[in-house]
């Protein structure tokens, strides 16, 4: 699941940018709604399963999204 979380943190820096990070960072662990959104239909789409109704597998995709972007700032 953490994976899943880097993947969509990779492409989602690709198309947003240094500053939307550097706007995430001071939130950190918690993502603005329409981000944690986002994060979830694109781990969706990865995994073909939802991670929705299971609040472990949604903390660890948030993390794997959490991880990478940390380690790119």
């Amino acid at each position: 699941m953490r994976f899943v979380g880097a993947q969509v943190a990779a492409q989602w820096l690709a198309s947003r940018g240094w500053g939307a990070l550097a706007d995430l960072l001071p939130g950190h662990p918690y993502l603005p709604g329409s981000v944690e959104q986002e994060l979830l239909i694109e781990a969706e789409a990865l995994l073909q399963l939802s991670p929705r109704a299971h609040a472990d597998l949604r903390r660890a995709v948030r993390d794997g999204f959490w991880d990478h972007l940390q380690a790119q700032y």
